[in-house]
């Protein structure tokens, strides 16, 4: 990556939710209602980093191209658009089952991994952890996976992958989750749009350093992400609900002291 396309993207994060299909309807209805409630269509999907795009139109007093698919988004108050995605996301606490699994690559290390090795990476961390989850609870249980869509090239490899995962994977035996990844519009579905809210959210943890003000996304994720990651018998989060990939003890240990330093403003506050 460029030094430019560093300082826009710094980390690479994969997040997954996991959730009763009970309670797929229910969720779903209290996402459309909420999207009503704040006036954003049905049919369009805000995503998280529209935040940060519009706040910066904002910020420097632009008006918004014709053409960009922020321009829909330009008569809401930026604020109002931030209590929109917090309301959101508050909507997992509500859930009776929910589990979130993090998985996350600085950049700037630069690895020598192709990209394909690297997702292959995410994916075989989220599908472990998704069986080691479900194999623990009952043994029938069933997981259906929900990816959002890349591009056609990677969306069809990113299939491929997981099959090769699925049959071929590791120690594990994958008696637990579908044979296939499927390939999910964004915009049809709330388990992917608040997927995005979720990486969103923990990327304001890792990114806080960087100048910028995240207060807003570290908020979110104490309120509605870090109680809800898939944790240890001994509650521990790193290496059961976040991951760093690849693996990397000095990563983990800085992850942990930078959640806690923030569990205690947010905790103060």
């Amino acid at each position: 990556m460029s030094e430019k396309q560093l300082r826009a993207h710094p980390f690479y994060i994969r997040s997954t939710l996991i959730i009763n299909s009970s309670e797929w309807k229910a969720l779903s209805n209290n996402f459309k209602d909420l999207k009503e409630k704040y006036g954003i269509p049905l049919s369009r999907e805000f995503k998280w980093a529209f935040l940060w795009n519009i706040k910066r139109y904002f910020i420097n007093k632009k008006t918004i191209p014709k053409d960009h698919e922020l321009k829909i988004f330009e008569k809401y108050d930026y604020n109002i658009l931030i209590e929109f995605v917090e309301e959101a996301l508050n909507l997992i606490n509500g859930l009776s089952e929910k589990k979130i699994i993090i998985t996350y690559t600085n950049n700037r290390n630069r690895y020598y991994i192709n990209e394909k090795s690297m997702l292959k990476m995410h994916l075989q961390e989220h599908m472990q952890r998704i069986e080691m989850e479900l194999e623990n609870d009952e043994e029938d249980n069933l997981g259906v996976l929900f990816f959002d869509p890349v591009s056609p090239e990677k969306n069809e490899y990113l299939r491929e992958l997981y099959y090769e995962l699925f049959e071929n994977g590791d120690y594990l035996k994958y008696s637990h989750i579908k044979d296939s990844l499927n390939i999910e519009n964004s915009h049809h579905s709330v388990g992917i749009q608040l997927a995005d809210y979720i990486s969103g959210a923990f990327s304001a943890i890792v990114k806080s350093n960087d100048g910028a003000n995240y207060e807003d996304g570290v908020r979110m994720y104490f309120d509605s992400v870090h109680e809800n990651l898939r944790r240890s018998w001994r509650a521990e989060v790193q290496g059961y609900g976040i991951r760093e990939v690849p693996r990397n003890q000095t990563h983990r240990s800085w992850l942990f002291n930078r959640i806690e330093d923030f569990k205690e403003i947010h905790l103060e506050r």
